[in-house]
C-alpha cells in the first residue's frame, strides 16, 4: 500500500484499508416553533391514538369467551375425527383378518374335496353301499313320465309312492 503524505504532514492510506473519516453531521431545517394550541392539539391526538392502542389491546370476557368456545368446538372436532380414523383402521384390520380366514377355509375345502376325490373309487362306494343294504331298484320301483311339452314340466301334487 502506498502511503502519501500531505501538505498537512498527515498519513493517509489508499485501497481497502481506508479508513472512515468522520461524517459531515446533516442539518436539519430549521423548525418553526408550534403554537400552543398546535402543542394541545398534538398531545391530544396522541392521547386518543393512545387509549384506542389500549382498547384494540385489552380483551374483554365476551372475547374471551368467544375463544373459549371456539377452541372447545376445534377441539370436539378433532376428537370425533380421531375416534372415527381409529375406528375405521379397526374394521379394515378386522375386515383383513375375516379375508385371510375365508382364504384359509377355501384352500382347506379344496384340499378336502380332493382328497375325498382321490380316496373314493366307484368299486367302493358299491361295496359300502351293499354293506349297508342298499340295492339295485327294480322294474316295478321304476316310473316313467312322458313329458308333452318342450323341455319342462311342472308339477302340481306330489308324485304317488308304492
Amino acid at each position: 500500500m502506498a502511503r502519501k503524505y500531505d501538505d498537512d504532514s498527515r498519513i493517509y492510506i489508499e485501497g481497502n484499508a481506508v479508513r472512515r473519516g468522520q461524517a459531515v453531521p446533516k442539518q436539519e431545517p430549521a423548525v418553526s416553533p408550534k403554537s400552543r394550541e398546535e402543542i394541545l392539539r398534538d398531545r391530544e391526538r396522541r392521547l386518543h391514538a393512545k387509549r384506542n392502542r389500549e382498547r384494540a389491546m385489552s380483551i374483554n370476557l365476551g372475547y374471551v369467551v368467544f375463544l373459549t368456545v371456539a377452541a372447545v368446538i376445534c377441539f370436539c372436532v378433532c376428537m370425533i375425527f380421531i375416534h372415527l380414523q381409529s375406528d375405521i383402521t379397526a374394521h379394515l384390520s378386522a375386515i383383513t383378518s375375516l379375508e385371510a380366514q375365508v382364504s384359509d377355509q377355501k384352500s382347506d375345502n379344496d384340499a378336502a374335496e380332493n382328497r375325498l376325490e382321490t380316496t373314493m373309487t366307484l368299486d367302493e362306494v358299491k361295496l359300502r353301499a351293499a354293506e349297508l343294504g342298499l340295492v339295485y331298484p327294480t322294474t316295478e320301483q321304476i316310473r316313467y313320465y312322458s313329458i308333452e311339452s318342450s323341455d319342462y314340466m311342472n308339477q302340481y301334487s306330489d308324485v304317488d309312492a308304492r
